[in-house]
């Protein structure tokens, strides 16, 4: 809520909710972090200081606006919630009637219906008008709680808030101007009026009950502003006293009217009321605090001069004894405290400090009635009272100042009243001894049944001290601990150890109980052992002694008791009167009730003092647990049995006792096997059945439980006299105790619950103390020698259809059903049993598992039925099953949170089988009604609140956080199945269609109902909500949410609906990515949590990009990559740059102890064989199983000299594991957050589009963000998986920001040393700002390289990938996107396009890194090398062969090609060719089994072919014999037969087809030989050689490229060709034959003549292209490239030996079609280039259309944006493609002119020889003779084409070339025109 535009709905409830949760924000918040200015608050508590002053009374009824909402059915009417609308006449009848109800406003009315129709989801099944009511009556506990909270918070003597100094100080003034203004009494008139019977009957009236579940809370909520009402008065008084108006008015209506409670004790209101008058007449702050005397100014008893006097008036007892008669019938008790509390006062005033009392100026004879007033207290009765009234109840025990108060007041009545509680005890010692007298006489003594005043006082200590959370019962013992003495409190410690000490030293034998019980609660730790100790008239040697005695005296006696009065049993009866005392051996009452008070003293000792309790035990003089059986077996009174149980349990409640205790209980023979009347089973049957009271049993069941608990059950208990086990006492707690429990009958109705509660405890300890094993089973065929253990009896029970099952289950049904009505006094136990019933079906369904193993294990599956398939049975209510009755039991989340925790549990464990899940849905499904109520219930156990719960019960804030992460870990368990799930239902998607099209609305809105998801979603705003904690930690319920969030948004079918939900709620994803942590210093919940978070906003992005959310995505954007500082750059220090900085990246190992008993090695293998995997990857030691074995070694171990210290050293091992375990959850934990960052940074830049974050910010921002990361992560100390994850996120940031240098440069019409300087900064600055971070960010990667080891691969695969795309931006190559640039080709840069050139101006960037890299020196290029070669994975050898490929292309001038000659890595390289070829011929089989060689072949010629682009690498290649090893290689010749569907090989989704296989072998082959004679040149002869030797080898193959190519071939045979005829064509510039002839290969000759032949007769299979539009051809390039080739060859073959070979001149003969044709391609590839060119300016201004008939269906979904950003690519791409064809066929025509100028030059000049040569005259006349009329109709074609238009047309093609390649053209033309002219034929 916004309180700074104040209450937007003026009903009867949202008002007073709003201020209660403003009061509640400003008031617990410490410091300075409170969420709104104080002066906000101020404005908002003066806007509600009337509404604090009429408390509770409504605006009243107004005609005008009642006509005015009537009128509203017509005519409509203004509301401020909805503004105007027209009212329906069933929405003003209900409004009227609560108008008249409540006499309430009617607008008032009328919002307060327009606010229940919006709550109605957070509560359904209520009609709109009964919610109404229930919202009007709380708002009205709302507006009381939020001025109880106020008036807590007034600066005050008893308390202090930790709050804002500010924010005390202005409600101390606001609240002491409303108590000035009446307020007090304002709060009395309320709790007048506001009565439950009438509120009730109200209700009746008028039909508004709600149904039974609401009606509880309604009734809950009324009695709680009572309450509340009541605790205002109450606060007001603690903190500051009452003034005299108030403070009379309370005493008068008290001593009137108070209200008690069904047991006769005050209830709660009147209790908080009387509790206001003690604290009103309470001074005992002088000596309680330091200050004390300046708090008791802030006083009414100090500040009014009058009030004194005015009490004592009203106080002091009456003259007559008549009124005091009169007084006494009503108001006697609560006169007698008041005396009491103001007589303390006046004493305590008395000794006050005489400034003090100066200033107050008191008549000396008022403060001498202190004492006067005490002894009317006394004789008033007033412990009495105390005892009855007020501590009979449990509602001191739960309220913290209700017994400090009394606690004050005992103690300041022992302290200042100490003659007076001597004169008590003088009076009851001389009153004991009085009827001491009697009862020697046989008569009863007058007033024996009444206590003494000092029986009281005890009573009251007794019960004070019983329940005491607070442990005030130290202060009885201050005196005793050393270091607590206070100079100013010593003497007052002194007089109440005094009092403890003293009052039992010579106490009478009448007060003895009394003073034992009392002794009893005020036990502590250490010194009430040692007080015992003391041999002293009162000491646990004397009690333990009496009691030995009175055992040994029963022995002797064993009828102690008269035969005609009693059953020798005995029980509860056996207390005989003096008179029919025949035996000097007879037990009293008196006796008993002093046996049973020492017993209760020893018992509480031994609860508090372990040594005291070994001290009890080990004692063989006292014996005392021995005795204790031997008195349960006596004939003694059922009670003093009972308490002997009680006493043993305290006994044997630790480890040390409990054998012992064990071994006596089972010598005593309590219980047996055997259905005999002995021991416990006759005082069961005979006398607590006929008693219908079972104290007995349930003091034997505790026991047993006591001891179950402290120790391992003993499985040896019993051996000799029977087989050994437990089984005993197990038949006895099972089959006579708790099965029978619920038919017995029983005077008070809670003891049935009592011995449920206790029984099914017992038995859930067992089942979690039990582990299956087969040796349990019993053999089929004899009796077992042991008994198996407690456990294996009942989970073969619960497994079975048995009565226990039934017991269990019915119980748990009847159980819930009582906790749905009101509070009944067996309600503690009725709810403890539920629990413990959850409890044992949670166990026994968790050891399901392993029981069915160990049943078949046996041999004996068959016993087992599984409890899964029986708890589905529909024995439930209404026929359900019990898991409805589970879920059901989650409705009662805040009233008992514990049973909802496991109730949750039981769940989980349930529906971990699909088939349960399924059938629990179907169930709730089934009625409509229950699905609601079940799945509301889900929902209010994730919104109960937790101070509420511990408020309910002790323990509750955890358990309600319990069953909250339960919930979300039973949704993020079901979530995975398949839809439609139980989780979807919670989480409100429609399982009736395709749950990713639900809905998924805010509660309320069209009638959506509030499901799971709103919960978890309020959880996660509260959780980031503004508060003063600026620290805030994260618990393991905000990290489950988080996850379950993320789960949601990742999973298809959910994740739509949800995400629409999150973009309405205000963008949820993009509020939490903003709040930020401080990872340094966050738990690993907290660090977890946000980790989930980031994952969720990934899951967002990823989705809004693929959706084209554009706001959506423009809102993650907007928190995570802005700066929260307005002046800032977008990119500086934003969230996303936040969320990593912060980030702990190492974890410290956990050092190892140094073990004093255990060995070292051995300790740390048996730590590895507990260190179990965790099913996430990771692995954590199990703590439990490394506790298991080394209790298994300690108990292994003899001597017991060192027991203690292997304890010690045990304890200190498993410290270590947890330590250790904790260290490795913190390490996993971040490596899950930097994933989960890294998965939102990286989908952000992949989806984020340029309009939104534009490429400059996104430059930037990947620059900063890998500045800061490379600066984070130390490489040699990073955990691993970070390391993985972090090398992976540079290498995508780098491609990014390549992505991003490639798209501002092909923006941008800047040259490329100009763009550089743009885009990194000017060149005056290039080592100052963004070229620094480069540097920064190579030097770092290059680093990281050289650290990282040889087992990280993957790290060195990222590395290497993220340094290859660094290189790839240093030296970045043309894009057939980039703008085009006018380049001029000529015939020797055609040759030499592979060649590495060296700029004129390196670049800055390519100095820098060139520098950067040298740096390093050969330790780089030794790690690089040996990636290369070495043994590593496959991937990195690439990555590694692709780096050392830029590295030595970007400086080729290096020591690069130096180490890797020298040190032998470039011999390796090529050696491992022919180690690779076995590889590549399997990677050409159909299916292959893996393709790593054929990758790993080509990374390493392309690192060849780019070696050979400069003549050293080309001639150390062929030194090293790179084509030697090419050309033994197999692989070459299994070329796949063309002529069997070689086209029809299709690629599949991962395996390239096997022709594509081979051709990827075969290209880089011959682009090697290709790149060694461009760099070395077609005159280099041992190039030329071994080239040729490379061909010659693979003859085979070049054969079958050769002759089965023609024009129309697949595409991927002419790209085998091209390269083919290249290679053929620049190794044919040398007399082939003559050279072969003189070399090795002159065997070859023929094979050399036959690739010649076959490459001739491919020019004339090219003359025509594949088709006949240039437009269409998509392999045009392809196709001139190839003529080209076999153009150059034919050329220079005509210029060789064999130039009249008929296969030369017909090559010849086809060049003159060649050119015709290539030179109409020509023209038709300039005109589509001119249209491209043409279209291109006009982008700007396309329609949307025109764009879609550029692009086709591409655009059908694109923006227009992004749709001319396609356009302007496209036809970038098409005019490059366009170019490329144009400038490959104009080269082809000019090679096909100078075939036909060197052929017509043969045959038209064969007769003219050109020397006198014989030699050449004799080869003319060769050619004359073989060529025949050739040369005749060639002149005659040439006449016919070379007119002046195609000789325009052929020159034209050269326009664009260099002056020097024109002219060149020119005279081959004017040549051919020359041979026309004067050709001799």
């Amino acid at each position: 809520m916004d309180i700074n535009e104040g209450t937007t709905t003026e009903d009867l409830w949202t008002p007073y909710k709003e201020l209660a949760a403003v009061v509640e924000s400003y008031l617990t918040n410490e410091s300075s972090g409170a969420p709104y200015a104080v002066h906000t608050f101020e404005s908002v508590l003066r806007r509600h200081k009337q509404t604090f002053l009429s408390l509770l009374k409504n605006p009243a009824k107004n005609p005008a606006s009642r006509e005015e909402i009537k009128r509203g059915i017509t005519e409509g009417v203004n509301l401020p919630s909805v503004g105007r609308t027209v009212l329906s006449k069933e929405l003003v009848d209900e409004a009227i009637i609560i108008s008249d109800m409540y006499n309430a406003n009617e607008f008032a009315c009328l919002e307060l219906l327009h606010t229940a129709q919006r709550q109605s989801s957070r509560r359904p099944g209520l009609a709109r008008g009964l919610l109404a009511v229930f919202l009007y009556y709380d708002g009205r506990r709302a507006l009381v709680q939020a001025l109880k909270e106020l008036i807590m918070a007034r600066d005050g003597v008893s308390w202090s808030i930790n709050a804002r100094e500010e924010v005390v100080l202005y409600v101390s003034r606001y609240v002491d101007q409303l108590v000035s203004d009446g307020l007090l009494g304002g709060a009395l008139d309320a709790l007048r009026r506001c009565e439950l019977d009438a509120e009730l009957d109200l209700l009746r009236r008028n039909r508004a009950l709600p149904p039974r579940k609401y009606h509880v809370k309604l009734v809950s909520t009324i009695q709680s502003t009572r309450k509340l009402l009541a605790g205002v008065v109450f606060a007001a008084s603690a903190q500051r006293g009452l003034e005299r108006d108030i403070l009379l008015r309370l005493l008068s209506e008290q001593m009137m009217s108070p209200s008690k409670g069904p047991t006769g004790a005050l209830d709660d209101i009147s209790l908080a009321l009387q509790m206001a008058l003690l604290y009103a007449l309470d001074l005992s702050v002088l000596h309680r605090r330091e200050d004390g005397e300046e708090l008791a100014k802030k006083l009414p008893l100090i500040q009014d001069p009058d009030l004194i006097s005015v009490l004592l008036d009203q106080l002091s007892p009456p003259s007559q004894p008549n009124q005091m008669q009169e007084d006494n019938k009503s108001s006697a008790g609560l006169r007698a405290l008041c005396q009491l509390s103001l007589g303390l006062a006046l004493a305590a005033l008395k000794r006050a400090p005489v400034s003090l009392l100066r200033r107050t100026e008191p008549k000396t004879e008022l403060l001498d009635q202190d004492e006067m007033l005490v002894d009317a207290a006394i004789d008033g009765g007033v412990f009495e009272y105390l005892d009855e009234a007020i501590l009979s109840s449990d509602l001191v025990a739960s309220e913290e100042y209700y017994q400090r108060r009394i606690h004050s007041l005992i103690t300041d009545f022992i302290v200042l009243m100490h003659s007076k509680l001597m004169e008590m005890r003088v009076k009851a010692e001389e009153a004991a001894r009085a009827a001491q007298m009697y009862m020697s006489e046989g008569l009863i003594a007058p007033g024996a049944n009444t206590r003494s005043r000092l029986e009281a006082l005890l009573r009251c200590v007794e019960r004070l001290y019983a329940r005491d959370p607070l442990q005030l019962r130290r202060d009885y013992w201050l005196a005793c601990d050393a270091s607590a003495h206070n100079y100013r409190a010593g003497s007052r410690s002194a007089t109440l150890y005094k009092f403890v000490r003293l009052s039992g030293e010579v106490v009478v034998a009448a007060l003895l109980p009394a003073y034992l019980r009392a002794l009893a609660a005020l036990a502590v730790p250490k010194h009430t052992w040692a007080l015992l100790a003391r041999r002293d008239a009162l000491s646990a040697h004397h009690l333990l002694t009496a009691l030995a005695l009175y055992h040994r005296n029963l022995r002797a006696d064993p009828a102690p008791f008269s035969d005609h009065l009693h059953s020798s049993s005995l029980g509860a009866s056996a207390i005989v009167t003096p008179a029919a005392r025949p035996g000097r051996l007879l037990v009293r009452q008196e006796e008993v009730e002093a046996m049973i008070a020492a017993l209760k003293l020893i018992a509480a000792v031994a609860h508090e003092d372990d040594a005291a309790r070994v001290s009890i035990c080990e004692n063989l003089q006292w014996d005392a647990v021995n005795c204790m059986f031997g008195l349960i077996c006596c004939h003694v009174p059922l009670q003093l049995k009972a308490e002997l149980c009680l006493t043993l349990a305290a006994l044997g409640g630790s480890a040390g006792t409990a054998g012992r205790v064990w071994a006596a209980l089972e010598a005593a023979q309590l219980v047996s096997v055997a259905k005999d009347k002995r021991a416990l089973n006759v005082e069961l049957q005979e006398v607590e059945c006929r008693a219908e009271e079972y104290p007995l049993s349930r003091a034997f069941l505790t026991l047993l439980d006591a001891l179950c608990a402290a120790a391992p059950l003993p499985r040896t208990l019993g051996a000799g006299a029977r087989p050994p086990g437990l089984d005993p006492y197990v038949e006895h707690a099972l089959n006579r105790l708790a099965l029978p429990a619920p038919h017995r009958p029983y005077s008070k109705p809670q003891e049935k619950w009592q011995i449920l509660s206790i029984s099914f405890r017992l038995f859930a300890r067992w089942l979690e103390q039990y582990e299956p094993a087969a040796s349990d089973f019993p053999p089929p065929d004899r009796e077992p020698d042991v008994n198996p253990p407690p456990g294996f009896r009942l989970l073969i029970q619960l497994h079975t259809k048995s009565e226990l099952l039934r017991l269990v289950l019915t119980t748990l049904d009847e159980a819930h059903e009582l906790m749905d009505r009101e509070t009944a006094p067996e309600h503690e136990y009725v709810q403890q049993t539920l629990i413990s019933s959850l409890s044992i079906v949670e166990r026994a369904l968790a050891l399901e598992r392993a029981l069915n193993a160990a049943a078949a294990e046996a041999g004996r599956g068959v016993l087992v039925v599984g409890l899964s398939k029986l708890i589905l049975a529909p024995e439930g209510p209404d026929n359900t099953d019990r898991l409805v009755t589970c879920c059901r039991v989650l409705q009662h989340g805040a009233a008992l949170p514990e049973a909802a925790a496991r109730a949750v549990a039981l769940l989980c464990r349930a529906l971990q089988s699909p088939a349960c899940a399924r059938h629990l849905l179907a169930s709730v499904l089934h009625r409509h009604e229950l699905s609601v109520q079940l799945r509301h219930g889900f929902v209010e156990c994730l919104e109960a609140e937790e101070w509420a719960a511990g408020e309910a019960q002790a323990g509750g804030a955890e358990h309600a956080r319990a069953a909250k992460e339960g919930v979300v870990l039973l949704l993020l368990q079901l979530l995975p199945a398949a839809p439609h799930g139980l989780a979807h239902f919670l989480l409100g998607y429609n399982l009736h269609d395709d749950i990713s099209k639900s809905v998924l609305q805010e509660a309320g809105s069209a009638g959506a109902p509030r499901t799971c998801f709103h919960s978890v979603l309020d959880i996660l705003d509260a959780y980031i909500a503004p508060t003063g904690d600026t620290h805030k930690e994260a618990s393991t319920l905000v990290e489950s949410c988080y996850r379950l969030l993320y789960w949601i948004c990742a999973r298809p079918a959910t994740s739509p609906p949800a995400l629409r939900l999150l973009r309405a709620r205000d963008y949820f994803l993009a509020r939490h990515a903003k709040a930020t942590v401080n990872l340094e210093s966050a738990t690993p919940a907290t660090i977890s949590s946000r980790s989930w978070a980031l994952r969720a906003c990934a899951c967002e992005a990823g989705a809004a990009g693929a959706g084209r959310h554009h706001a959506a995505l423009q809102a993650l954007l907007a928190a995570l990559t802005h700066s929260p500082q307005r002046n800032a750059q977008v990119w500086e220090w934003c969230v996303i740059r936040r969320s990593l900085e912060s980030l702990p990246v190492t974890v410290e190992a956990v050092p190892e102890p140094r073990w004093e008993l255990f060995h070292a090695h051995q300790l740390r293998q048996a730590i590895a064989d507990c260190d179990l995997p965790t099913g996430l990857g990771g692995k954590r030691i199990s703590v439990s199983r490394m506790n298991a074995l080394l209790t298994g070694e300690l108990a292994s171990m003899r001597a017991s000299t060192q027991r203690e210290l292997v304890v010690l050293e045990i304890q200190k091992v498993l410290d270590y594991v947890t330590e250790v375990n904790k260290q490795r959850n913190l390490a996993a934990t971040l490596s899950h957050y930097y994933d989960s960052w890294r998965q939102l940074t990286e989908i952000l830049f992949c989806v984020a589009p340029q309009d939104l974050l534009n490429v400059e910010s996104r430059k930037n921002l990947i620059l900063n963000i890998l500045q800061d990361l490379l600066n984070k992560i130390p490489p040699a100390e990073v955990l691993p998986q970070i390391g993985n994850l972090a090398s992976g996120t540079v290498l995508l940031f780098l491609v990014n920001l390549r992505h991003c240098y490639i798209l501002q440069k092909r923006e941008s019409s800047l040259k490329s040393a100009e763009f550089e300087t743009s885009f990194f900064g000017p060149s005056s600055q290039i080592m100052q700002t963004k070229s620094l971070t480069l540097k920064f960010i190579l030097h770092k990667i290059l680093s990281w390289i050289l650290v990282s080891g040889v087992s990280t691969q993957k790290i060195r695969v990222n590395l290497y990938g993220a340094l290859l795309n660094f290189l790839n931006i240093v030296n970045l190559k043309h894009s057939p996107a980039d703008p085009e640039e006018e380049t001029n080709t000529t015939y020797v840069s055609r040759l030499d396009s592979s060649r590495v050139k060296p700029s004129r101006e390196e670049s800055n960037l390519k100095s820098m890194a060139i520098e950067v890299i040298n740096s390093f020196g050969d330790s780089l290029c030794a790690i690089v090398c040996n990636d290369c070669i070495g043994g590593g994975h496959d991937v990195c050898r690439m990555v590694a062969l692709s780096c050392l490929d830029s590295l030595v292309e970007i400086n080729p001038g290096t020591d690069w090609m130096t180490t890797l000659t020298n040190q032998g890595y470039l011999r390796s390289l090529i050696d491992s060719l022919t180690h690779d070829d076995e590889g590549l011929k399997e990677a050409l089989e159909p299916n292959p089994k893996s393709l790593r060689v054929l990758y790993v072949y080509e990374s390493k010629l392309a690192l060849l072919i780019k070696i050979a682009g400069t003549r050293p690498g080309a001639e150390t290649l062929l030194a090293q014999g790179a084509l030697a090893s090419l050309a033994n290689m197999r692989a070459l010749d299994c070329h796949p037969d063309i002529h069997t569907g070689y086209a029809n090989h299709q690629d599949t989704e991962f395996v390239p087809s096997v022709a594509n296989r081979f051709r990827d072998i075969l290209v880089p082959a011959l682009a090697l030989c290709d790149a060694l004679l461009s760099t070395l040149g077609a005159d280099n002869h041992s190039c030329v050689l071994h080239v040729t030797h490379f061909l010659l080898s693979h003859l085979e193959c070049v054969d079958m490229v050769l002759r089965a190519a023609h024009p129309l071939s697949p595409p991927g045979l002419l790209v085998e060709l091209e390269a083919l005829t290249s290679v053929i064509a620049r190794s044919a510039g040398r007399e082939l034959l003559g050279a072969v002839a003189d070399t090795a290969l002159q065997h070859s000759a023929a094979a050399v003549q036959r690739v010649q032949h076959l490459a001739l007769a491919l020019l004339p299979r090219f003359q025509q292209p594949p088709s006949a539009a240039p437009d269409a051809d998509a392999d045009a390039t392809i196709y001139y490239k190839i003529v080209w080739n076999l153009l150059m060859f034919a050329r220079k073959t005509l210029a060789g030996a064999d130039a009249g070979a008929e296969d030369a001149r017909r090559a010849g003969r086809s060049s003159l079609v060649l050119l015709q044709v290539l030179l109409r391609r020509a023209h038709a590839h300039a005109k589509l280039l001119d249209t491209v060119h043409h279209q291109l300016p006009k982008v700007h201004s396309m329609t949307l259309s025109d764009m879609k008939k550029l692009l086709g269906e591409e655009v059908s979904a694109a923006s227009p944006v992004e749709a001319r950003a396609s356009v302007v690519h496209t036809l970038r791409t098409r005019a490059r493609a366009r170019r490329q064809e144009l400038q490959c066929c104009e080269q082809a025509a000019h090679a096909a002119l100078h075939l036909l100028w060197a052929h017509a030059r043969l045959l038209l000049r064969a007769a003219v020889p050109v020397t006198h040569d014989h030699r050449a005259i004799t080869r003319s006349a060769a050619i004359r003779s073989a060529v025949g009329d050739e040369p005749t109709e060639l002149r005659k074609e040439l006449l016919s084409v070379f007119n002046e238009h195609f000789v325009e047309e052929l020159l034209d093609t050269a326009k664009n070339q260099p002056a020097v390649q024109r002219g060149f053209l020119e005279v081959l033309v004017k040549d051919i025109k020359a041979m026309i002219q004067f050709s001799p034929v």
